[in-house]
Parts: C-alpha cells; sequence; structure tokens
C-alpha cells in the first residue's frame, strides 16, 4: 500500500517495463530492481532534471509493494467453501495451546494477508506535513517516515537545509539505517557528495555509505517528450 503524497498522474503509468533504458542510466535501472527485490538496501539517484529519476522511484515502490504484499488466495467459487480463521482467533488460540508462559509464534505476511507499507513524498511536501503536524502537536508523519517498509523521498535537496528539516531527516533516515529497511531518495544535487555537504550530517553520510550511490544520465526527456506540438 503506497501512501503519503500522490504521485500524480504524470506519473502515474510508470514502471520498470516502460522506462527507456540506456547506456547512460541502465545502471540506476538495475539498482532500482535490484532494491525492490531485497527489501534491505537504500540508494540514492542523482542527476540533472528530466532524465527519469522519478520514474525509477515510482517504478521501485510499485514493484516493491508488489512482491512484499501478500493476499490469501480467493477460493474458488466452484470448489466448497472452507471457513479461515482470522489473525485473531489463531492467536487466541496459541495462546490457548501454548500457555501463558510460553512465547506465542510470531505470524508472517503470508500467514494473514498483509501489504507492504510504502511511504512517498517529495521532500517539500514531507517538510510543510512535518511542520504541520509538530504544530499540531503530533508525530505521526514522522512516524510512518521512520517505521514504514520502503520510504521514497524525492527532489531531495530542494528545500532549505535549516535546523529544522536537518533534525527531521537525521531523525527518520538514523533510524531506518539502524533498523536496516531500505530508503530510497533521488536528487538534483550534482552527486552524493553535495548532499552531504548541503546537510552536514553524519547520519545522512552513514546512510549513504551504506546505500546504492547511481548517477542517472541521459538528456531531459521532458523538452522533446512532453511539449505539445502545432499541426
Amino acid at each position: 500500500m503506497i501512501r503519503g503524497a500522490p504521485i500524480g498522474k504524470r506519473f502515474e503509468h510508470c514502471t520498470f517495463d516502460n522506462f527507456e533504458v540506456g547506456k547512460a542510466n541502465r545502471e540506476a535501472h538495475e539498482a532500482c530492481k535490484k532494491v525492490a527485490v531485497d527489501g534491505t538496501h537504500g540508494i540514492m539517484l542523482w542527476g540533472k532534471n528530466g532524465v527519469g529519476k522519478t520514474h525509477l522511484l515510482v517504478a521501485l515502490m510499485k514493484e516493491y509493494d508488489r512482491l512484499h504484499s501478500y493476499s490469501p488466495p480467493t477460493p474458488n467459487v466452484h470448489q466448497e467453501m472452507i471457513e479461515v480463521p482470522s489473525a485473531m482467533e489463531l492467536i487466541a488460540g496459541a495462546e490457548r495451546d501454548l500457555g501463558e508462559d510460553e512465547d506465542i509464534p510470531s505470524l508472517s505476511k503470508s500467514e494473514i494477508g498483509v501489504s507492504a507499507h510504502v511511504e512517498y513524498w517529495p521532500l517539500l511536501d514531507l517538510v510543510s506535513v512535518l511542520r504541520s503536524d509538530i504544530a499540531q502537536g503530533s508525530q505521526l508523519t514522522s512516524d510512518r517516515c521512520r517505521q514504514c517498509d520502503l520510504l521514497v523521498l524525492d527532489d531531495f535537496g530542494s528545500e532549505r537545509a535549516t535546523d529544522f528539516v536537518l533534525e527531521e531527516l537525521e531523525r527518520i533516515v538514523d533510524w531506518r539505517y539502524r533498523a536496516m529497511m531500505p530508503t530510497a531518495v533521488a536528487t538534483n544535487l550534482p552527486d552524493s557528495a553535495s548532499v552531504i555537504k548541503k546537510y552536514g550530517s553524519r547520519a545522512l553520510s552513514r546512510w549513504i555509505g551504506s546505500c546504492y550511490d547511481v548517477m542517472v544520465g541521459g538528456e531531459d526527456r521532458r523538452t522533446s517528450s512532453e511539449r505539445p506540438q502545432l499541426d
């Protein structure tokens, strides 16, 4: 399940299959596919405007959601319906069988049917929502960003590096780094070293050192493919 800011109509169609792969972006395409599959490593995509970074992020989170979610199979209408106990009924039964002093085995996603939790945020939108949350005495969005299965941050570096921004980003990124939970980031800054220089953050530096760090090359696709043509 993808939550956070809306992806937007312009990017909702984006997948790995319809990404135009070339020599300048092949490594980024393959790295994003690896992140979607392994579910532990993060990725930093950097490059100039219009080369497909957001397309890759959207494709990554769609594929991650597909691979790491599970829905119980739908019974065949021609077969006899079998009543399946709920997750809470399974837990209650385990408590009765094991007794109070024994550990209760955890239920996997495949046993109860669970969607992966993906959060997508352009960084300017995230900062705005975090400010609003704090003004209302809430940390809901911050908690969601820390604890989701996959966090995707677009346009990283587009906001001013204020103390508030730095503190919130460090809290989120460092928590996920320690928990070995994947975070995918795209930035228009020239390289990952520029990200570290802008924020001066040891937490960000550690995270970048633990993830795929890939340039997305190529020409600005938007200048040619999106401009309307006169007949």
